[in-house]
């Protein structure tokens, strides 16, 4: 005589479980690729804007140094003494653009400082030009700066 094994019938649902975990583990890898993807682009975001500004400065210390030293001294530089106004000359500009087009403006401020000389001897012309950028990543604003020494 044979024995006759009766197969259970499976129970339904199992599927529809193992799909569902399934599922919910791709969803997972998908947002924590997304996450890893965005802190990728932030960091890329944050080097653009930090080009773009030095690459600015740099077109400043250019035009600082290859400005004539009477345009330097005169009353109409585009760097004023910071003793005659108070407070330096302030302009809007546009530094470049982003992906898209989209322009990046920040606040250009420009002043000159008289130094004096170490050697009385010497009659020497000496100003400090100072250029500083303020710009804004997000909710924060930045400011970079550099200075260059004219002497005559």
């Amino acid at each position: 005589m044979k024995k006759v094994l009766h197969r259970h019938p499976q129970r339904g649902g199992s599927l529809l479980i193992e799909l569902s975990v399934a599922l919910g583990v791709t969803t997972f890898l998908a947002l924590l690729m997304m996450r890893s993807s965005l802190l990728a682009i932030s960091g890329n975001q944050w080097t653009v804007m930090q080009t773009l500004t030095d690459a600015y400065l740099s077109r400043e210390s250019a035009l600082a140094n290859r400005l004539p030293f009477a345009q330097v001294e005169a009353e109409n530089s585009p760097w004023p003494e910071l003793a005659d106004q108070g407070s330096a000359s302030e302009q809007t500009v546009t530094i470049g653009r982003l992906a898209g087009g989209r322009p990046v403006t920040a606040v250009l401020k420009r002043c000159r400082t008289a130094e004096t000389a170490q050697n009385a001897d010497l009659t020497l012309d000496v100003w400090r030009l100072h250029s500083a950028l303020i710009y804004e990543i997000g909710d924060k604003s930045y400011t970079k700066s550099r200075s260059t020494l004219r002497v005559q």
